[in-house]
């Protein structure tokens, strides 16, 4: 069964919300990015989603735009947080840094402090 989100027990966990595109990328991502403490992860599988998700929930820390998006939904996805929600911390594997494993795990980890 392919992982949707992950919950994480402590209740000021920081939350990320994942805007990916296939589903079984989005579970390898998501059982990756689990093993970071304190971290819950909710996952999209594209634009629109991905929006509404953050609209709907209370708390978002972190949004991570996945390697499927093309240039012109990372520019609206970044103005729609900037105008809404600027406090949200984006990174973007492959944009900001090479889609790499290893990596993305450092990045939230740095954005998450």
């Amino acid at each position: 069964m392919l992982v949707e989100k992950h919950i994480s027990t402590n209740p000021d966990a920081k939350v990320l919300v994942l805007f990916g595109g296939n589903p079984a990328r989005r579970d390898e991502v998501i059982r990756q990015l689990k093993n970071i403490p304190d971290l819950s992860i909710i996952g999209t599988l594209s634009e629109e989603e991905g929006i509404d998700t953050v609209k709907k929930l209370k708390k978002v820390d972190l949004v991570l735009i996945g390697g499927r998006y093309n240039p012109e939904q990372r520019i609206r996805i970044r103005s729609f947080m900037a105008a809404n929600y600027p406090h949200i911390k984006i990174t973007e594997p492959g944009v900001d840094y090479p889609y790499n494993e290893v990596l993305i795990m450092q990045h939230v980890q740095q954005l998450m402090q």
